[in-house]
């Protein structure tokens, strides 16, 4: 199967320069790599000079994971030289940048060729992958050169199909180690690769990113002063299914004083002009966050139409809808986990084990229709409060992970050193 893969991706680079001259976002996206790959070659830096630690995130939510790790090997080895790939253009370019490692690039695309130039000049010593992400060549050409492969807060969704379950076995068996997120996680890998595979549940690392931004932010965020509504739901990440099933909600009597503080995916200017024609279509009393001041805003709805509040707003919320999951896959549900708010989602959360387990807690509900979400939003305070202590409490079990999976790799490392690997 790896040969097979190898051939096609070979077969592939001839198509993708031609659609690289026929489509602009090919285009960009091969120039970015050609930009980093210079970058990569000019870097100073001494061969064998000092340990190399490689991190992969495949986009966002990885990169929270990887920061996690990242952030303890600057703790315990700070003399320790980390580099950081990612490989989805969701991840903004200041995003990366401001990640704690010494050089942070994209990802080449996976042709057997394609990290030769980076794997000779920096030798790192660990290859670590995030979830799920398993790149073949990359995996191959680590292996040739005895660096060890480790895939940390794994997850996986079962296979269907032979060809697509040959490819995964194919595929992760490639890891020197798999370490789960959750024990759900663990059974499914072992019974993917089998029991003699070295796989162990450690944790989610992304708890900690969640854990330390909260905690460590001098940030406070407060209800409007004197604010007229007695109840905050917040909808985040929404995309335009969301907004579909929970705007006729502001026509709603029995939620008259709850208010609708929106977080869309997407805050560039045709989207939130669309937004605001959708919200007026429903009620005039909303404001856009960006031209008022908050703290003088008194409306129903506010659109939030800038970036880098949504984590510190879930602390003024009583509710929180995560988007995503009506028709594609749920975003981040642990920032209001933290905050113990109850949770509602679409259908598609099966890729995400944090969001699985919350369901099963009681602290999320998937919902699909207007009744459903009224529902929820009228739940007694004790409820409301079983819940606020289940979530807050699920997030706390996941404190400490990316120490975990540093301590693990550490010790894995020693041992294949005194067995002369």
């Amino acid at each position: 199967m790896l040969i097979t893969y190898r051939i096609l991706t070979i077969l592939l680079w001839p198509w993708i320069f031609v659609f690289s001259l026929l489509i602009p976002g090919a285009k960009n996206f091969l120039k970015t790599r050609k930009e980093d790959k210079r970058k990569i070659l000019s870097y100073p830096f001494a061969p064998k000079a000092q340990k190399v630690v490689w991190l992969h995130a495949a986009s966002v939510g990885e990169l929270d994971q990887c920061k996690a790790v990242a952030l303890v090997y600057k703790k315990k080895e700070p003399e320790t030289f980390i580099l950081q790939s990612v490989f989805s253009d969701s991840v903004r370019d200041s995003s990366l940048e401001a990640f704690p490692a010494d050089l942070k690039f994209r990802l080449p695309l996976d042709f057997p060729w394609s990290y030769d130039f980076i794997l000779d000049k920096f030798s790192p010593q660990v290859l670590i992958c995030m979830a799920w992400d398993r790149w073949p060549n990359l995996l191959l050409a680590a292996k040739r050169r005895r660096i060890q492969t480790i895939l940390a807060s794994a997850v996986i969704t079962v296979p269907k199909g032979f060809l697509k379950r040959k490819f995964y076995k194919a595929a992760f068996s490639l890891f020197d180690k798999i370490l789960t997120s959750h024990s759900s996680g663990e059974e499914k890998f072992k019974e993917l690769l089998g029991e003699k595979k070295n796989i162990k549940t450690l944790g989610d690392s992304r708890f900690d990113s969640v854990i330390q931004k909260i905690e460590t932010s001098q940030r406070e965020f407060k209800r409007p002063k004197n604010y007229p509504f007695s109840q905050v739901f917040l909808l985040a990440s929404t995309y335009e299914p969301c907004e579909k099933l929970l705007l006729p909600l502001l026509q709603e009597p029995s939620l008259k004083n709850t208010s609708f503080w929106i977080f869309p995916h997407k805050t560039d200017p045709t989207r939130i002009t669309q937004l605001e024609s959708e919200i007026k279509s429903f009620t005039s009393d909303y404001t856009l966050y960006s031209r008022t001041e908050f703290n003088s805003i008194s409306s129903r709805v506010i659109l939030f139409d800038v970036l880098g509040i949504l984590a510190h707003a879930y602390r003024a919320a009583d509710f929180a809808y995560i988007g995503g999951a009506l028709h594609n896959r749920v975003h981040n549900v642990l920032e209001p986990a933290y905050f113990g708010l109850p949770l509602l989602s679409g259908p598609r959360i099966t890729h995400a084990p944090e969001a699985i387990e919350l369901n099963h807690r009681g602290g999320l509900f998937i919902i699909r229709t207007k009744e459903e979400v009224l529902e929820i939003l009228q739940l007694s305070s004790e409820r409301k409060e079983a819940i606020r202590f289940s979530n807050r409490q699920f997030v706390e079990t996941g404190r400490g992970a990316a120490e975990r999976i540093y301590s693990e790799i550490v010790s894995h490392a020693e041992t294949q050193r005194r067995r002369g690997f």
